[in-house]
């Protein structure tokens, strides 16, 4: 079994420009676009044009007009708060008093719906990252990154409700793309580009699922509005989302909902997953598109088979959650790890497309030990503990892993033959200092612009950083 007193210190950074934040020397990684999140959330006007600020508002607007403005733009919550505002009560006393009533009523039966749905109270944020897979989501600069499954597009969600999206560096583009911003997306959790589809990028939220077309004319500014949203039966926050291999579905898991609702977003019709449990936190499918592995907030997770009428296998953790998992890159092999132990454990498909096979005949076997360490003497570097989270490089040479409360990267070499899978000692990563721990990580997809494993970081700084592994 894998270790992490095994792992060495990565070699040194080095970079032509001085920039020290990159391996070793690679000409490609030139033409990535140097992001600091922390800056643009600080003074994001020094970086892009908005669209939004380049209009003044009209004071003049008709209290109605102003009512029906704030309710296209934010919703019916907005616009009822905008009945109710003091600007509204000097200028329209009847509409505000009419505006309390509908408070009121709504209160009412909000509070008649908790008491005999008790398990339909609204999501705190510290609930919601609880179970998200980002490490201190509440305050975490970076909230999410995607990359786009074909092109070199990058986009980042920060903690200011805003996804940036960014562009390879250019002759004729410095790689800053355009800002998506609206009031109907806000506590970002997740988010995806659609395979097969250049332009569309869905995000998911506290209000549900925002699709944006993103259209590559589109630089200089703001875009006011995705181009449609579909909001959770129940109004629930939507935990974790994944598309399927050739973007015609769409699965989506909420904390607040045991169904796992698999969308046809074209038709904009859903399809329940239902069984008995507890809610859904973390969604995975697998590269092959047969299975989708599904988390909820207690020791249960299921795989589905999503070509077998939805059938799932069911299995139990000794304790805790599962906190993370990935697929391997042909979809044989899940590995995963829960808030229990810091032990990483291995699930088999292989079989599977040997023969059928009943969940008792897929053993759970134990593949790596991350109870914290100390690996450098001389400067304590400890490494280790709860994972947070879990993911893959494309090829499948390199299985990245970062903890909830240790601030080191730890990366384990993979050997995936056709029945079984190898993992040793590799590296460790640390940030440009002791408290800089990662935030986020992910891989950058293979395609016509890229064919190393490039691992994206996102520190809890805000800095972005680009590591090619090989």
């Amino acid at each position: 079994m894998a270790s992490l007193s095994n792992l060495k210190q990565i070699p040194p950074l080095s970079s032509p420009t001085g920039v020290g934040h990159r391996h070793n020397y690679i000409p490609e990684l030139e033409q990535y676009p140097t992001i600091n999140l922390k800056n643009e959330l600080l003074n994001p006007s020094a970086h892009r044009f908005s669209v939004g600020h380049s209009f003044i508002p009209v004071e003049s607007e008709s209290v109605p007009k102003r009512i029906s403005r704030t309710f296209f733009d934010g919703g019916f919550w907005e616009s009822l708060a905008e009945a109710r505002s003091e600007k509204t009560r000097e200028q329209a006393p009847l509409i505000s008093k009419t505006a309390d009533y509908i408070a009121y009523v709504l209160d009412l039966y909000s509070r008649f719906k908790l008491k005999v749905f008790p398990h339909t109270q609204q999501l705190s944020a510290e609930r919601i990252a609880q179970y998200a897979e980002t490490r201190d989501w509440v305050n975490s600069s970076v909230r999410y990154i995607a990359w786009h499954v074909h092109l070199f597009k990058l986009a980042i969600a920060g903690v200011d409700d805003v996804v940036r999206v960014y562009n390879k560096i250019t002759d004729n583009n410095a790689g800053m793309g355009p800002v998506l911003k609206s009031p109907t997306q806000t506590q970002i959790t997740c988010m995806a580009w659609r395979p097969l589809c250049a332009f569309e990028l869905v995000v998911g939220c506290r209000q549900g699922l925002c699709f944006w077309i993103i259209d590559n004319n589109l630089h200089l500014g703001r875009t006011i509005n995705p181009s449609h949203t579909l909001k959770h039966p129940d109004n629930l926050p939507i935990s974790s989302l994944q598309w399927n291999k050739d973007g015609t579905l769409l699965a989506t898991a909420s904390i607040g909902d045991r169904a796992i609702l698999i969308w046809h977003p074209d038709s904009k019709k859903l399809k329940p997953l239902k069984r008995l449990g507890p809610p859904g936190s973390l969604l995975s499918w697998s590269p092959c598109n047969e299975w989708i592995f599904a988390a909820t907030v207690d020791r249960v997770f299921r795989v589905w088979k999503c070509h077998d009428r939805w059938t799932s296998d069911r299995w139990v953790c000794d304790g805790g959650n599962v906190q993370a998992a990935c697929w391997s890159p042909y979809g044989r092999f899940l590995l995963f790890a829960s808030t229990a132990e810091p032990i990483l454990y291995r699930l088999q498909f292989v079989q599977l497309l040997l023969q059928s096979s009943k969940s008792d005949d897929k053993e759970v076997l134990p593949v790596a030990d991350l109870n914290a360490c100390t690996l450098d003497s001389s400067k304590h570097t400890l490494i280790g503990g709860t994972v947070q989270q879990l993911v893959w490089d494309p090829q499948g040479k390199y299985l990245v892993i970062t903890f909830k409360s240790t601030n080191s990267i730890a990366i384990f070499r993979t050997y995936i033959q056709k029945y079984d899978l190898q993992i040793s000692g590799g590296y460790y990563l640390n940030g440009q200092t002791t408290a800089e721990y990662p935030s986020f990580v992910c891989f950058q997809p293979l395609n016509k612009d890229n064919d190393r494993s490039v691992l994206t970081i996102g520190w809890s700084t805000g800095r972005i950083q680009f590591y090619a592994l090989d």
